[in-house]
């Protein structure tokens, strides 16, 4: 098994905890780690291979990287390479059974045997937000999953055959930001996922260890106990998989709301927190390196997204962090 994913340098101490959560539980997988930077990275712990995603595109063939790369900003620079890592390590690593995608932020707490199991039977693996539906009268939950889709894209397993390979280049092309029309918000990748069960052989993981996170701490099935050591959820459900994504303090802000103060996931994320501040102090975070022109004048949002609306309607030329945010696309 290969867990892959994809990251700009400020997000590298987060991405490193993941690696060491993965290694403990499960050392027999590899780990893969996309650097989404100008420059290259030097060897990390844990990490078996490190490629930039200049190297993955131009392995992949795909043209105009860096038209690709000036339509995202810093936090959306995932979104720019999970499909293309996918299809790099199925294409790269062709005895490779299985490749796992994760977000930096997720966090193993048991091996994943559940996935293992499903991708006997199909070729990709997706979990889902949300388990339990709203109470009666509140709908508000679904209603916003419908933006930001039904399943979550910071991790999405798949097998390497021809059925898997196949789905990781649809979700590289259709998450690529050409086209217009396309999902708002920053997670533009994961609403086109709704479409694989449909497309592809798809199964959806409905364990609850899978993909715990602020947006499902209040559902029933989902507290947190712990036991003997190990983490557990309701009916002693083992937790395999967390995401501590603190996106806008989301993640404190459910937690005060679901979470008793002295409740085991309290104690998760505590022990969590002491870790990443230790990764943080071995591992500063500079500025993104494609948040700047050539020139060194920084990137506007607005530049981006106008640049990207002239890619969609017409084709620009030259390569646009030549250009500066007075240019005309």
């Amino acid at each position: 098994m290969i867990i892959g994913t994809a990251v700009n340098a400020c997000g590298l101490a987060q991405a490193l905890l993941m690696a060491r959560s993965v290694k403990r539980q499960m050392p027999w997988a590899k780990i893969a780690l996309c650097l989404v930077e100008k420059f290259p990275a030097h060897t990390l712990p844990d990490v078996d291979w490190i490629f930039t995603a200049r190297e993955i595109s131009e392995h992949l063939g795909l043209p105009d990287f860096e038209s690709h790369m000036f339509k995202f900003n810093s936090l959306q620079c995932g979104v720019a390479m999970k499909g293309r890592m996918l299809a790099y390590l199925l294409e790269s690593f062709p005895f490779e059974e299985h490749v796992v995608y994760l977000d930096p932020e997720m966090y193993a707490l048991q091996p994943f045997h559940e996935i293992v199991h499903m991708l006997e039977n199909r070729d990709v693996v997706l979990t889902p937000h949300h388990l339990e539906p709203s109470s009666p009268g509140d709908c508000s939950r679904e209603i916003g999953t419908l933006a930001d889709g039904t399943f979550h894209s910071g991790i999405v397993a798949v097998k390497n055959s021809p059925e898997g390979r196949h789905f990781a280049k649809w979700w590289m092309k259709i998450a690529s930001g050409d086209f217009e029309g396309e999902p708002s918000g920053m997670f533009k990748d994961q609403p086109y996922l709704n479409f694989a069960p449909a497309y592809f052989n798809a199964g959806v993981l409905r364990h609850p260890g899978y993909n715990l996170a602020f947006w499902n701490l209040h559902e029933n099935g989902r507290k947190v106990f712990r036991v003997d050591g190990d983490f557990v959820l309701t009916h002693q459900v083992p937790l395999c998989c967390v995401n501590f994504s603190n996106f806008l303090g989301l993640l404190e802000s459910c937690m005060n709301q679901y979470v008793h103060d002295d409740g085991a996931f309290r104690q998760l994320w505590s022990e969590y927190q002491h870790e990443l501040s230790l990764s943080r102090s071995e591992n500063p975070s500079p500025p993104w390196s494609y948040s700047f022109f050539y020139s060194g004048e920084t990137i506007s949002n607005e530049t981006r997204l106008r640049y990207k609306a002239a890619l969609i309607n017409r084709k620009p030329g030259g390569n646009p962090f030549s250009l500066s945010n007075q240019s005309e696309f």
